[in-house]
């Protein structure tokens, strides 16, 4: 089978979200079903699988008009039995056999959760709307559609019920690095990387965007009474420091939080020592389709506290992590207070978690559920 792959998200700058499930992905393919033939198609020759498969460059920004304009042609360039688009973002005029992954509808729910939601309103109006038709686009085209929990399954029903028959939950999985959270780092060099200072001592951590859906706002609220109640902890709060984050920062600046850190965006090394030596992880975010930072957490054996909003309770399951209502700041303070005044019996429930998390989550079982999909689409072409 020849499989194109449109993996223009995936590179040294985008190792997490979109990029990391490409790159895992089609390793795990390349693993488990080494007779096919895989294109990708980067934006760079120079990408981790280069060595393993056939690069096509196309070096066309996603969500542009060069995207739809182009990709088409590229994609029916490569001659697959099968192209697999791993976002919404499908192109206008390509037709071919198509497989595409619906990670969530975050913005079905949430269009302010986007970057271009600071742009002026006209521009906001014509992305949004850019956005509709190209989704709805994608679902039609789609033979079948990739989710990664029955979550966004049931989401994507509600809004598309006619794809209910087209769509596949695949699952998602946790890279080796995150299995491997807790083991000794190496040679660290405070200039580019998390201070060593933030990595000592007591702290919660919370790592993700600050788009309003993640509910920064709501755990900087709560803080103003934890920070009280526990003056030895502090807040680490690890993330791009855009446009979002630096509102959240100024902020909690106005609000004269005590103990509060951003320390932007880290490394993949970096953020595996932070999950280790957390008191525990904070994940307030009121809509997810998976939601791979509490994850990861559980799996480095940091105990978790999670809204109970959306997948969350399918995905992290109950070791190691206590709820709280989905908006309720009062609820962050009780779960909080709950896992810090009982943390020795939650880090062995985590512990317990993470053994169980790297069976539940595996790329490689996700790969046999997405060449399952190819398949499927090869014979009924």
């Amino acid at each position: 089978m020849k499989i194109g792959i449109d993996a223009r998200m995936m590179g040294a700058e985008n190792t997490r979200g979109l990029g990391r499930y490409i790159q895992e992905l089609a390793s795990a393919m390349l693993e488990i079903a080494p007779e096919n033939e895989y294109i990708l198609v980067t934006r760079t020759k120079d990408h981790a699988l280069a060595n393993k498969v056939k690069t096509v460059v196309a070096d066309i920004p996603w969500y542009s008009l060069k995207e739809q304009t182009q990709m088409s042609k590229v994609l029916k360039s490569l001659g697959a039995d099968v192209i697999h688009v791993p976002h919404w973002d499908v192109p206008l005029f390509y037709e071919g056999p198509l497989v595409v992954t619906i990670h969530d509808l975050l913005l079905r729910h949430y269009p302010a959760s986007a970057k271009a939601s600071t742009r002026s309103w006209p521009v906001r109006l014509i992305k949004r709307a850019g956005f509709r038709i190209v989704l709805d686009h994608a679902i039609k085209s789609a033979k079948k559609i990739c989710v990664p929990t029955e979550f966004t399954k049931k989401d994507l029903i509600s809004f598309y019920p006619e794809a209910s028959s087209k769509i596949v939950v695949t699952g998602e999985g946790i890279t080796p690095l995150m299995q491997n959270a807790k083991c000794k780092m190496q040679n660290y060099s405070d200039e580019g990387r998390v201070g060593r200072q933030v990595r000592q001592g007591r702290y919660i951590l919370y790592v993700g965007s600050a788009y309003p859906h993640k509910r920064l706002d709501l755990l900087l609220g709560a803080w103003k009474t934890l920070s009280k109640d526990y003056p030895d902890l502090r807040l680490v709060i690890a993330g791009e420091l855009d446009v979002f984050m630096r509102t959240a920062n100024s902020e909690q600046r106005i609000a004269k939080l005590e103990r509060v850190e951003f320390v932007g965006k880290v490394t993949d090394e970096d953020l595996a020592e932070l999950y280790s030596k957390a008191t525990a992880f904070v994940f307030p975010s009121e809509f997810e389709g998976f939601g791979l930072p509490p994850l990861e957490a559980l799996q480095a054996g940091c105990p978790v506290i999670s809204s109970d909003a959306g997948p969350m309770p399918e995905v992290l399951g109950k070791n190691g992590v206590v709820y709280f209502k989905s908006g309720s700041q009062d609820g962050i303070i009780r779960a909080v207070k709950a896992v810090v005044d009982n943390l020795e019996l939650l880090k062995q429930q985590a512990e317990l978690a993470s053994k169980e998390l790297a069976i539940k989550h595996s790329w490689k079982s996700a790969a046999k559920l997405t060449l399952q999909a190819y398949s499927w689409v090869l014979k009924n072409k």
